[in-house]
């Protein structure tokens, strides 16, 4: 019986590391590739020659762009930045893979800015949205993600892997709103 009981604990215990292991090297592979397309797309926002010849393709929308008052609001405005690759090959001649979008919100004297890094499938992979000057949100919250299911949470610098209910509400308004980003981007290269 003794011997039964250290196995399935042995199993046990392994399962987990293993577990562990796998999501700390989507993690890696998540920081990674974000690193390598923030950098890309940094270069097309600053570079006119990356911008113009460079691996990533970039569209702009910008939404109250002279900062006019709105009423209940104040100052509202936003700036989507659409990051997109492809047009490779004879199927695909015209570049229509969303790979990255930046936003930054402003509402009166608070300051939004999220990124969407999305995977090669079209689904959301990476979720970072800094706040400044909200007390009801976090500083810093960022979201990894592998198909449907959220593998990391990090708010003002704790990590978590195990999601709490408001990580779960995070995550899910997070894939709503890149899939409403997704939905804008594919209507507009269809113009």
């Amino acid at each position: 019986m003794k011997r039964l009981t250290i196995f399935v604990l042995t199993f046990a215990l392994l399962a987990v590391t293993i577990s562990a292991q796998s999501v700390a090297n989507s993690i890696r592979s998540i920081d990674e590739r974000y690193r390598d397309l923030a950098a890309k797309a940094t270069a097309c926002e600053t570079d006119d020659d990356q911008g113009q010849y460079g691996p990533l393709v970039m569209n702009t929308l910008s939404i109250n762009s002279r900062s006019r008052q709105w009423r209940a609001v104040g100052i509202y405005g936003g700036t989507y930045k659409f990051f997109y690759q492809g047009g490779n090959d004879e199927k695909h001649l015209y570049p229509d893979q969303l790979v990255l979008v930046k936003t930054e919100r402003r509402e009166s004297n608070r300051t939004y800015r999220e990124e969407y890094m999305f995977s090669d499938k079209g689904e959301l992979q990476y979720f970072v949205r800094t706040a400044e000057n909200d007390d009801q949100m976090p500083k810093e919250l960022r979201i990894y993600t592998e198909g449907m299911r959220a593998l990391r949470v990090v708010e003002n610098s704790k990590s978590r892997d195990k999601l709490n209910a408001a990580d779960v509400k995070a995550e899910a308004d997070a894939r709503k709103t890149a899939a409403k980003i997704r939905d804008l981007f594919l209507r507009s290269i269809a113009l």
